[in-house]
């Protein structure tokens, strides 16, 4: 039976992606450019994906003529262990200096950058996903004092994922297990971030007896 028949479910979510946006925005003229280091992170607990959905319906001669529904947005409710400091800065938009960084009450719109993860199914196949254009969402912050108990505290950190101004688009879903997958892997999907139809030639299936 085809894998894509099969019933498969997530047994883990595995690794955290970020890649940021080369001018930390993007345009409508073009597919964005982000730096060529893109951050892999194993410390994840729990990823929330919330959804902003707005539903249209039209009825005609006593019955639904049209029931149709757009997704803005998305809510990313990332609970983690720790992100790196230098990622951390990215991420606020902030260049040190001194090991100093200053915050003022002026309006400030944070960098976008992409944030994607994988996931590991049942069978061992994966999926992977990238929202091409995030920004962090403003959040409270709490310090506690440690206790005699060896415990790792979890931080969270909220998200919002936007349509791209190019081209509309807010999420690349990739799944080992569909047929037209061909050989291609989450791994080799998330070296690079896929943000439009016409960069789906650089996913191609290793020849035969290359290295991946």
């Amino acid at each position: 039976m085809p894998k894509a028949k099969e019933l498969l479910y997530v047994v883990t979510i595995e690794s955290l992606y970020m890649a940021f946006m080369t001018d930390g925005k993007d345009s409508r003229d073009a597919i964005p450019t982000y730096d060529p280091d893109i951050y892999q992170m194993d410390n994840i607990t729990e990823l929330g994906i919330a959804g902003n959905i707005t539903t249209v319906t039209k009825w005609a001669s006593g019955k639904m003529f049209v029931n149709a529904s757009k997704n803005s947005n998305f809510t990313l409710n990332l609970t983690h262990v720790a992100l790196p400091q230098e990622v951390k800065d990215k991420i606020d938009g902030v260049t040190p200096e001194k090991g100093v960084s200053f915050e003022t009450a002026d309006v400030k719109e944070y960098p976008m950058f992409a944030m994607g993860f994988t996931a590991k199914l049942s069978d061992g196949s994966r999926i992977a996903r990238w929202y091409p254009r995030v920004q962090k969402t403003p959040a409270e912050e709490t310090f506690a004092t440690s206790t005699e108990e060896s415990e790792v505290p979890d931080v969270s950190a909220t998200f919002n994922a936007t349509p791209l101004l190019y081209n509309n688009v807010t999420v690349a879903d990739f799944s080992e297990v569909r047929d037209s997958a061909l050989g291609i892997t989450a791994e080799q999907f998330m070296k690079q971030v896929i943000a439009d139809e016409s960069q789906l030639d650089l996913l191609t299936a290793p020849e035969e007896g290359s290295t991946p």
